[in-house]
Order: structure tokens, then C-alpha cells, then sequence
């Protein structure tokens, strides 16, 4: 998994030509591990950043990495956080001609959470998983654009993942 993500982190600049764009995303995650009933809504904050592979900006990659920013409780007392977690992603949209620009991705993430019970212990988890995804970009100017993104991020052995985000990018 940190191969595939060191290779697409470093495959960014031979996209350099056809422009970017970074954002900053707020993230409300729902997380239902598999060894329970219930699920948690932490938030998080994500930073992005992309690169075109054509002139149009219908086909690029990016990376994230994500922050925890707020916990929820899972069950009996137990507070489920995000740590961080990362990932790398194909995206494919429409031409940048239009001011609503629909998309998809296709990738793979790599979240780390943490749960602490009430008697003061805790204990980390790990999930990984392909992603799939699909949101909206609104063009506010010709260099800024705010979107809206559902994504599933986990949805392996039981655990689910899953992430609505909002944020504020720009284009370079």
C-alpha cells in the first residue's frame, strides 16, 4: 500500500504540464468496524493536491492525507478518532469548460483510528482498502472551485468507511 502511494506521489510532476489544483477539505467519516453494531462520525480535515494528465482536466491523480479533527462515540463509552490517514486516486471528470463539473475516482487509502474506552485504555486501528468515489466541483472563479464528495474508502471484511467531504480548491 505505501508502495503504491510513494509511486503516485512521486508520478505527480509528469502531469505538471497540464496544470493542478490543491484543496482543502472538511470530512465528516462514518466508520462501522466489524466488531461491533454501531458506528462513529469523526470528522476530519483533508488536504489534497492533483495534476492534470491532459488539457482539458478530464483525467488527473492526486494525493490526500487526512487529520482527525473530532471524535464520536462508538459504543459503551468508546471514543473512535481518525489519526490520519492517506491516500492516492485517478480522477475522471468532465471538461473544465463547465461551471458544474461532475467526477469520479478510483484509488486506494490507508486510514488509522484510535478507540479509547472509559477506563482510560486504548487501542489503534488500522484500514485499508480501495476507494471509489464520486463528486461535484462548482467554479466560483477561473482559478478557484469549491466541491462536494461522496467517497467509500473502506469496505473490506465487515469494516465500512465512508466519507462526505466539502471543500475549497484552487487550480495552478
Amino acid at each position: 500500500m505505501k508502495k503504491v502511494l510513494f509511486a503516485a506521489a512521486l508520478a505527480m510532476p509528469l502531469f505538471a504540464n497540464a496544470g493542478g489544483f490543491a484543496g482543502i477539505d472538511i470530512i465528516s467519516s462514518d466508520i462501522e468496524p466489524d466488531n461491533t453494531t454501531s458506528s462513529a462520525d469523526p470528522k476530519a480535515l483533508q488536504f489534497k493536491f492533483g495534476s492534470w494528465i491532459n488539457r482539458d482536466e478530464t483525467l488527473g491523480g492526486e494525493v490526500r492525507l487526512g487529520l482527525g479533527v473530532d471524535d464520536d462515540k462508538l459504543s459503551n463509552n468508546v471514543d473512535l478518532e481518525i489519526d490520519r490517514y492517506y491516500g492516492a486516486y485517478f480522477r475522471g471528470q468532465f471538461p473544465n469548460t463547465m461551471p458544474v463539473r461532475p467526477y469520479g475516482l478510483i484509488g486506494a487509502t490507508y486510514v488509522e483510528t484510535t478507540e479509547k474506552n472509559a477506563f482510560g485504555g486504548s487501542d489503534g486501528e488500522n484500514y485499508k482498502d480501495l476507494s471509489l468515489g464520486l463528486g461535484v466541483d462548482f467554479t466560483i472563479t477561473k482559478t478557484l472551485f469549491i466541491n462536494l464528495e461522496y467517497m467509500r474508502v473502506v469496505d473490506r471484511s465487515g469494516d465500512e468507511i465512508t466519507n462526505l467531504g466539502l471543500g475549497l480548491n484552487g487550480r495552478f
